[in-house]
């Protein structure tokens, strides 16, 4: 473990202590980890810092990402028809005949529907079971951080990097959107997604917000605090905005009345009001102000 003296992102020495709590995941451990926030950025992050070897084991096999079908609401086929349909996948144009990266790619559902959509796809995943699953479908992946990859020789360059709730999980994020953007080709962009810490029941529920998801999200981001990372890497934010997906407001909606207003569990999973009405609504208004359940970002070199 290792003690944070200031920011990860900004550098500032204005941090203090905000919350302990334990995981949010059952049947893992009852240790209880500390977050602390910066007064300059509003960023979030642990502290101190569990080095990857403390927290190899909760990456295990059984880790949901490294899934074969993680992130996936239908087979593969039809997510490929739902986005020719579309136009865009995981919120990006189609992109055929791009030379895409994927940093953090799991068990490789997104490599393997955007290949199937004409894109020529590479993925980055540390752990060595998402990596293996990945290589299952004859997808090229390097088994290790960024870091790794860049420090091993590769230095090919991408027309889109993607990390989709990834980059709150390393322990140094600027610098890890500065490897992203050297390895990004002229005119190329990078799309980032990640839990948004500024969400109004993450700041009430802290710890027990679903996505606070301790000790796996070392980084508590907000909009501002990741489009300051970026920049700080010397990228151009081009666009920003919140996706809010109504299954899982009702989550947090849920969590919040169990644990702010102590509804019973069962109570709180019978209101169909929730599912109906209420996440809907909440949903759309909190992301018409950008400050939804999930940051979505693109970033650009020039």
């Amino acid at each position: 473990m290792q003690e944070c003296e200031d920011c990860p992102v900004c550098r500032s020495t204005s941090i203090e202590y905000d919350y302990s709590a334990p995981t949010t995941r059952s049947g893992i451990d009852a240790r209880t980890w500390t977050v602390w926030r910066c007064g300059h950025c509003t960023h979030g992050f642990m502290n101190p810092q569990p080095s990857w070897e403390e927290l190899a084991p909760y990456y295990a096999s059984g880790y949901e990402a490294y899934d074969p079908s993680h992130g996936a609401v239908e087979d593969d086929e039809a997510t490929v028809e739902r986005a020719r349909a579309e136009g865009k996948l995981r919120h990006i144009p189609l992109p055929t005949h791009k030379r895409l990266l994927d940093i953090g790619c799991g068990a490789g559902f997104f490599l393997r529907v955007a290949r199937k959509l004409g894109a020529i796809v590479e993925g980055v995943e540390p752990s060595v079971h998402g990596a293996e699953r990945a290589r299952k479908s004859g997808i090229k992946v390097f088994s290790g951080t960024l870091e790794d990859y860049v420090a091993g020789g590769n230095s090919e360059r991408f027309d889109v990097i993607t990390a989709n709730h990834v980059i709150e999980h390393v322990p140094r994020p600027v610098e890890t959107l500065s490897i992203m953007k050297k390895l990004l080709a002229p005119g190329g962009y990078i799309w980032i997604a990640v839990p948004n810490a500024a969400y109004p029941i993450s700041r009430k529920l802290r710890g027990y917000w679903h996505s606070a998801d301790l000790p796996y999200h070392l980084m508590q981001f907000s909009p501002s605090s990741i489009a300051a990372a970026g920049q700080l890497a010397g990228l151009k934010l081009r666009h920003q905005e919140t996706e809010s997906l109504p299954r899982i407001v009702a989550e947090s909606l849920r969590l919040y009345l169990r644990y702010r207003w102590w509804l019973p569990r069962r109570l709180t999973s019978s209101i169909g009001l929730i599912d109906r009405v209420w996440a809907p609504r909440f949903a759309r208004r909190m992301d018409g102000r950008c400050c939804g359940e999930a940051i979505l970002t693109e970033f650009t070199a020039d």
